[in-house]
């Protein structure tokens, strides 16, 4: 897990300004680890509980790591049906969403990878699959304000439609900004 005094916590809480219990939270539920070089390791599982992929995040490096297939990073990483989901492209923009909502318990906060690929698809599936069922369900597309932002969002809109599951579009404020950039 990040610590107070390491350079992932340092980069998270200082360059990302993502706060410590944000950060806490990510550690306590097993979706983030530390990394060399002050990289962020985010985790995506699939439906079993195993980490399938891995996003990377750092001062100076953006990628993933080898071998994995995208499926969906999510706090909190359990099963159990919540009504309330928010996609946002990456990790970090996921967490940042937690942040700006202090962590709502009856959310998942997901993210996927910046792709739609067909891991992602099924994770997002199983999850609609399950909120469909429970009353108040939300989905919610956090992607960035831009194009491909807003293409992800119609893809998001069209799942929650197949689903019947309420959609709202979060958008963030400044065009061509993420919500890691929103203040608080």
């Amino acid at each position: 897990c990040a610590l107070p005094i390491s350079p992932t916590w340092r980069y998270l809480t200082w360059k990302r300004c993502l706060p410590p219990a944000i950060i806490e939270a990510a550690s306590a539920a097993g979706v983030l680890r530390e990394g060399p070089a002050g990289s962020a390791w985010f985790a995506h599982f699939n439906g079993a509980g195993s980490v399938v992929h891995v996003d990377i995040r750092g001062p100076t490096y953006k990628g993933s790591l080898t071998g994995g297939a995208k499926s969906l990073f999510r706090l909190p990483a359990n099963n159990t049906p919540l009504p309330r989901l928010i996609v946002a492209e990456a990790a970090i923009d996921a967490l940042s969403v937690a942040a700006l909502e202090s962590l709502r318990a009856d959310t998942f906060y997901a993210a996927s990878g910046g792709g739609m690929g067909p891991r992602t698809i099924a994770a997002l599936e199983a999850l609609l699959t399950a909120m469909a069922t429970l009353p108040g369900a939300l989905f919610c597309s956090a992607t960035d304000a831009n194009g491909p932002g807003d293409r992800f969002a119609d893809r998001h809109q069209a799942l929650a439609e197949k689903f019947r599951v309420p959609f709202a579009r979060l958008r963030p404020p400044v065009e061509g900004g993420d919500w890691n950039d929103v203040d608080p």
